[in-house]
């Protein structure tokens, strides 16, 4: 059995700064529980046989294309830096997204995998874990003056596969459009 999540991720400048900052801060921040640096977990990872990508890698071709009649633009917004229990970093929302992703789930078929396919209800871009709040708050302020959130951002979907070694393979990516900033509300909390 491998694993297996599905990711919407920056791409450019701004994912660029993100892992720069993420490199920078691996000592003093929680590690990272899961999943590739710069990265919005959509769908929780989950086991499955190796060989199976294909198959939800055509599923999320299917919803993704039958979601595209109903995209907004844009796609997603960032709502800026929090401070949560168990994680802090960048809020994200897109309802739209969040309806691909039950399409998909609903509609993938796999006699493998022994799991319900679980979608995240709270949208994040974790810069650190844990819940450590004055260190979250730390981190979290810092990158609020080192990242440039304004950075006009490309957004992808991306269906990973987690490797022996724990790296990282992405199977696949769909294009999401540019992001809208919103950080005049960000929140350091």
């Amino acid at each position: 059995m491998t694993k297996f999540a599905i990711y919407v991720c920056p791409t450019g400048s701004l994912a660029e700064q993100i892992q720069r900052f993420l490199a920078e801060h691996r000592e003093t921040a929680a590690p990272r529980e899961q999943g590739p640096d710069a990265c919005c977990l959509l769908i929780e990872g989950f086991e499955e046989q190796p060989g199976t990508a294909p198959v939800y890698t055509r599923s999320l071709d299917r919803a993704y294309n039958r979601g595209l009649k109903a995209r907004p633009s844009p796609a997603l917004t960032i709502e800026g830096l929090v401070t949560k229990p168990e994680w802090s970093g960048l809020a994200i929302t897109s309802p739209w997204l969040k309806q691909v992703m039950v399409n998909f789930a609903c509609t993938v078929k796999s006699p493998t995998r022994k799991m319900p396919l679980r979608i995240q209800d709270e949208l994040g871009l974790p810069l650190v874990y844990g819940s450590n709040r004055k260190q979250a708050k730390a981190v979290v302020a810092e990158a609020k003056e080192i990242i440039d959130w304004e950075t006009p951002t490309q957004w992808e979907m991306r269906f990973y596969q987690q490797l022996t070694n724990q790296s990282w393979k992405c199977h696949s990516s769909w294009e999401l459009g540019e992001g809208q900033p919103c950080l005049a509300q960000a929140s350091v909390s």
